[in-house]
């Protein structure tokens, strides 16, 4: 069955991978589709490959679908080019699906935000609608999905007036900071430490990515994600090539698998955190903890971090290779 909402995907240099999410779209095939291509990093002779080769992917597209493309001619970054690029699939849609380039759905996926994006249309209580379940391996349930305050972005779905609250300055971040109570649905304890050094650094530009700002638009704005208990997307983006990811899967990635997700959908009686789903993603997925946050401390200092991330990846080289 075709999905009744517009998909947006998010491209840039894979087009191994690229080529999967297409096909999962494909089968969904939406009547509108939505194509941004962030441009080829400066003197990169393998990204102008890979990129030319990436939007070829969308010259024939097989079935009954308005394409638009947003195809940068210079380099963003991922932070600057993601975000933008949902911005202008909000002007021109009131809700939808997004993918990027690494997550791979199934076809419950389609079906699942197509509901959900129905019935909390009006919800502003809600803000996204994800297709992943990090936290499936641990949770033993007999709902459909929940609520919570994590946002999972790896293959979602949103609304333009969800999206309106997201700023990808966090420009109001240092007043948000010495405010009690500014931030609602912010984890407590040494969770709110670790989280407030994350925006401390996305706010200062050191970390370079998008997704970040979205969970701060969340907890700002006491909105909550919506969280299948059952795994929908594959995240293929770990490895080389990757921009964030560069490093080897964790667990909980290579325990994933698609799985089919039965209508009814049900979920609980009430819009708040669901504290089992809460538990595992804190100890199992963020481990959010003094190692994590010493790790995260060294972004204040560039090139310590650039030194580092070099020296660390030649490691992992040399072990592959050897």
């Amino acid at each position: 069955m075709a999905t009744q909402n517009a998909v947006l995907m998010l491209v840039f240099n894979r087009p191994a991978t690229t080529q999967r999410v297409l096909q999962a779209v494909r089968q969904a095939k939406p009547s509108r589709l939505y194509v941004a291509a962030d441009g080829p990093r400066l003197g990169n002779l393998n990204d102008q490959l890979q990129s030319k080769l990436v939007r070829q992917l969308f010259d024939n597209i097989d079935w009954p679908c308005e394409v638009r493309t947003r195809f940068l001619r210079e380099n963003l970054g991922c932070r600057m080019a993601v975000s933008s690029a949902i911005s202008w699939f909000f002007q021109n849609e009131e809700q939808g699906i997004i993918l990027e380039d690494d997550t791979v759905p199934n076809d419950d996926f389609f079906a699942f935000c197509d509901e959900m994006l129905n019935r909390y249309t009006e919800d502003e209580r809600v803000f996204s609608v994800s297709g992943s379940s990090l936290a499936q391996p641990w949770l033993k349930t007999s709902l459909s999905y929940v609520y919570s305050r994590y946002v999972c972005v790896w293959g979602w779905a949103s609304w333009r007036r969800a999206w309106s609250r997201y700023d990808e300055s966090m420009a109001d971040w240092p007043k948000t900071k010495t405010s009690k109570d500014s931030l609602p649905l912010m984890p407590s304890g040494f969770a709110k430490h670790y989280w407030s050094l994350v925006f401390d650094l996305v706010h200062s530009r050191s970390i370079g990515t998008w997704d970040h700002q979205w969970v701060y638009a969340h907890w700002k704005h006491k909105g909550f994600s919506i969280l299948p208990t059952k795994n929908m997307v594959l995240n293929l983006g770990f490895g080389d090539g990757a921009t964030h990811t560069s490093g080897a899967a964790p667990d909980y990635v290579r325990v994933m698998e698609h799985c089919k997700v039965e209508r009814p959908y049900v979920g609980p009686d009430h819009i708040s955190d669901f504290q089992a789903v809460e538990n595992a993603l804190s100890r199992h997925v963020h481990k959010v903890g003094i190692l994590a946050y010493l790790k995260l401390s060294v972004r204040k200092f560039p090139k310590m971090f650039k030194f580092l991330k070099k020296y660390v990846e030649q490691i992992r080289h040399w072990k592959i290779n050897h």
